[in-house]
């Protein structure tokens, strides 16, 4: 199957790229720089030249600007980014009959502590980025062959940015970490995902998914597991709060995941498999 995916050198973009390859699927990898095809997702004319060019059967977006401050700062530039090119992308899906994923966020949700939601839950936006990626929910929602796929992912890019890099350095190095143990959600690894994504387009699925972590975490449950897979003793962090941080964060991001566990017919990865994905990652590459 001929697959385009967009945001083909972030984190995701990169594990959705071998996942294709080792399924043999035809993957053709679209980003700013350093790809199959470099492109500036924001500009529509050029989007559409490459659905033209390319004529995918797939297409996943998993293209975004993720940086919270960013989007703050610009809503303008948040939109034209996370939101604009979905439109076009759910037009091209329905005239085209051809399947689109769009990987949305799980930046929806606050004040209910570890609660985890369903894809019908009530939200609540608490900046310019969750707005943006809201909207395009709304936009490939409009194209009857759209999933969309509400996650929190971690893992390693090659640049070493990132929650897992920064984890795993804070930990092997001894430097001083602050655990917030009010900020809640289901994070999974990049591969695991990867690896369902596929799964659930093989099974046709359309619609909203939640695609993440079967059990929800706090920030500090989940670095303090981390350490464990990793054999570091952590003594050392703090506790703190992420009402500290800004721009302000929504907090309670847990996800229900039971009706992609159905769909699968099987457990998405708890915490502990989670935390053990990522370590045996971090070995890999290290």
């Amino acid at each position: 199957m001929r697959t385009l995916i967009l945001g083909s050198t972030g984190l995701l973009g990169r594990a959705l790229c071998h996942e294709a390859e080792q399924r043999g699927f035809a993957a053709i990898g679209a980003a700013r720089s350093g790809t199959d095809v470099n492109i500036d997702i924001g500009n529509n004319d050029d989007l559409a030249q490459l659905l033209q060019n390319v004529s995918p059967e797939l297409v996943i977006n998993a293209a975004a600007n993720v940086d919270l401050a960013a989007c703050e700062a610009d809503p303008a530039a948040a939109f034209r980014i996370n939101a604009c090119p979905v439109e076009l992308l759910a037009r091209w899906s329905q005239m085209q009959g051809k399947p689109l994923v769009h990987i949305s966020t799980d930046q929806f949700f606050d004040g209910d502590g570890d609660a985890k939601h369903d894809e019908n839950a009530n939200i609540t936006l608490c900046n310019e980025y969750a707005r943006s990626k809201y909207a395009a929910e709304a936009f490939a929602l409009t194209a009857p062959m759209a999933l969309v796929l509400r996650t929190s992912l971690a893992g390693f890019h090659p640049d070493g940015r990132g929650f897992a890099h920064w984890v795993m350095d804070a930990l092997h190095n001894h430097k001083p970490l602050t655990l917030f143990d009010d900020f809640f959600g289901s994070t999974i690894d990049a591969p695991a995902f990867a690896i369902a994504l596929f799964d659930l387009v093989a099974l046709e699925a359309k619609g909203r998914l939640n695609l993440a972590s079967r059990e929800v975490s706090s920030k500090k449950q989940f670095i303090h597991a981390l350490a464990q897979a990793a054999g570091v003793t952590l003594d050392w962090a703090q506790t703190g709060s992420v009402a500290t941080l800004k721009p302000c964060r929504a907090r309670s991001l847990g996800l229900d995941v039971g009706k992609a566990e159905t769909l699968l017919g099987r457990a998405l990865p708890d915490r502990k498999e989670v935390c053990a994905a990522l370590i045996a990652q971090w070995r890999d590459i290290s």
